[in-house]
């Protein structure tokens, strides 16, 4: 991938590419339709600041180790842990040919890193390889690029599981993960990965911190990471256990970088190995963000009071059984994960200790998206949390081909679609029944609604042509 000029500002990269219509919203319109932040337009990096881990660190009840794991050696130099790891990272190399939002169409590439032998599973970041229609390859060190299957990509974190053949990962030693707690500030720390396109490269710094004030909560390093690191290890110079994934940067500062726990990546990783489900649940509730680092997990709104009847203002404390304290939306998943069908939370309502019990549907599958190229524009569903607020139609714009009709009519990526030809579409279901009743027309109208209406409107109403040609319905999971 072409490397990106350097910025002099400061900017949050964050771990996949967001919507037009979250771009939208940043800038102040609407902005509970969606999160914040620009991206990188190729293996984005790690993000995220903030304060200090130790014993309020969530723990999480999994092997100490992958299957097959490599001691870790406690008195190993740095440069023998780089050697290690030269053996267990990979490259990554990812064509997106058709993207759904959060990603784009191009080549990528990125990092990670072996943490199943047996069954030649691949960790990295899903900002990597993408969640939509898309080629994956890996590379070990000296070896060919071989094709890999996307085994799970995660919708609230940003990781991923990949499989290759595993008669190429029996002879290879697994890297231990620490599964229990995350490291202390001032922990040392190298990271292993590709910055720029410089294969298989080390640095190193700290533990600086933990913050969750962003998408997801992640450890802070002054490790230096870059465009190429995504998905690669964050690992202990102490113990030589990998303690988090290289996820996010904050491009025009300096030794602020940011990885995912493998805290989180272990208790997804436990769940595939028991051939269970880990789909986080899908989030019925909108959370008060974090910015004073108060950590505390505070209910704003919730849309699903009959699934899991917390009120606004209810603070949420643990989930019984499972975990005494919680401070955020990040630690609540990572504790619901495989406990979906029913859980009981511990909550502070009005100052008063509650038990609030639930149950929750798991997230859409992101391998499992769908959608309808029609004029080449792609159609799919989108779920906001907080769309009963607006009435946003679930079915929006994903992608638009360059040079195609759906571009000569000015259609763009986010808007939402109204209608077509008069005809009020809801779901991808009903917009493919219309298209399939319209088969025989050359051009359809269709109403969009677009963000940012302006005369004191969150919205404006456009009606674009969309021309009938190339109607192709795209399924992932009939692909990967």
């Amino acid at each position: 991938m072409r490397p990106l000029a350097p910025r002099t500002d400061t900017e949050v990269v964050p771990s996949r590419r967001m919507s037009a219509l979250e771009r939208v919203c940043r800038a102040g319109l609407l902005a509970a339709l969606a999160g914040a932040i620009v991206a990188l337009p190729a293996p984005a990096l790690g993000q995220r600041t903030a304060a200090a881990v130790a014993s309020t660190a969530p723990r999480a009840s999994v092997e100490p180790a992958p299957r097959g794991a490599a001691p870790a050696a406690i008195a190993e130099s740095p440069e023998a842990l780089f050697r290690r790891a030269l053996q267990y990272t990979v490259q990554v190399r990812t064509t997106v040919t058709l993207p759904f939002e959060g990603d784009r169409k191009g080549a990528q590439r990125g990092a990670g890193f072996l943490v199943d032998a047996a069954r030649g599973w691949i960790m990295t970041n899903s900002h990597v390889v993408s969640g939509s229609q898309a080629r994956v390859e890996v590379a070990f060190a000296d070896n060919e690029f071989i094709e890999a299957q996307r085994v799970y990509v995660d919708p609230f974190l940003d990781l991923a599981v990949l499989a290759i053949d595993p008669e190429r990962t029996r002879a290879i030693p697994v890297p231990a993960l620490e599964c229990d707690r995350m490291p202390p500030v001032g922990h040392a720390v190298g990271a292993f990965g590709h910055p720029w396109g410089l294969r298989y490269t080390g640095t190193r710094g700290i533990i600086s911190g933990v913050t969750a004030r962003f998408e997801f909560e992640v450890l802070q390093t002054d490790a230096p990471i870059n465009q190429g690191n995504s998905g690669g290890p964050l690992i202990s110079l102490e113990n030589g256990r990998i303690v988090a994934i290289n996820t996010l940067t904050f491009r025009g500062a300096q030794n602020t970088n940011f990885a995912i726990s493998t805290v989180y990546a272990c208790g997804i990783l436990r769940l595939l190995q028991e051939g269970r489900d880990p789909s986080p649940p899908e989030l019925t509730w909108v959370s008060f963000r974090d910015v004073d680092e108060r950590r505390l997990l505070r209910i704003a709104r919730n849309f699903a009071r009959d699934a899991l009847p917390l009120e606004p203002g209810d603070i949420v404390r643990g989930v019984v059984g499972v975990i005494d304290r919680i401070d955020n939306d990040t630690q609540l998943v990572h504790a619901l994960r495989g406990r979906l069908d029913g859980f009981t939370l511990q909550v502070l309502r009005a100052g008063q200790p509650v038990q609030v019990r639930g149950r929750l549907p798991a997230a859409p599958r992101v391998m499992e998206r769908r959608g309808i190229l029609v004029g080449g524009v792609l159609i799919a569903e989108s779920r906001y949390r907080d769309s009963p607020d607006v009435g946003a139609p679930a079915l929006v714009v994903h992608h638009v081909e360059p040079g195609s009709p759906g571009q000569s009519a000015e259609f763009s990526p986010g808007d939402l679609v109204e209608s077509v030809a008069g005809r009020p579409v809801r779901t991808l279901d009903e917009l493919s029944a219309v298209l399939g009743e319209l088969g025989g027309r050359r051009v359809v109208p269709v109403v969009l609604r677009r963000l940012g209406g302006g005369q004191r409107a969150y919205f404006s109403f456009l009606e674009r042509p969309m021309a009938m040609v190339g109607v192709e319905r795209v399924d992932l999971s009939r692909r990967d």
